[in-house]
């Protein structure tokens, strides 16, 4: 049995930093370097964020709600580069929980198994 913050972080989060990333490069202008380092994480993965090589699921990406999920980074962004606050890490699992009630994760969950049968612990 898989929880669903397991689902979350694996298929949901990588999503979501590609989005962050995408955006900080081409809306906002950073170098990969600049947005590795304001992320912590290295430059090669952000360019296999830039790349589509991360972050990007043929099996999984139409299960999602792209508007959700780029609201979300786009806030992050915000919150991220106005200020070193920790209030950007909340963004995330606001996405998580947003995508969990309306049954996208669910979806994920169901399709790899081990989600309980009858399962509703997302849609509470």
């Amino acid at each position: 049995m898989h929880p669903i913050c397991e689902i979350s972080s694996k298929y949901l989060l990588p999503v979501f930093r590609s989005r962050i990333v995408n955006i900080l490069i081409n809306e906002r202008g950073l170098t990969q370097v600049e947005v590795a380092e304001l992320l912590d994480i290295s430059q090669a993965t952000v360019s296999l964020y830039i790349g589509q090589k991360r972050g990007f699921s043929r099996k999984f990406t139409s299960l999602f709600d792209f508007d959700i999920i780029d609201q979300y980074a786009h806030s992050f962004v915000e919150e991220v580069t106005d200020s070193s606050s920790a209030k950007a890490m909340e963004y995330f699992c606001a996405l998580c929980n947003d995508m969990k009630r309306k049954g996208m994760l669910c979806t994920i969950h169901k399709s790899i198994g081990g989600a309980p049968p009858n399962c509703k612990i997302c849609i509470k």
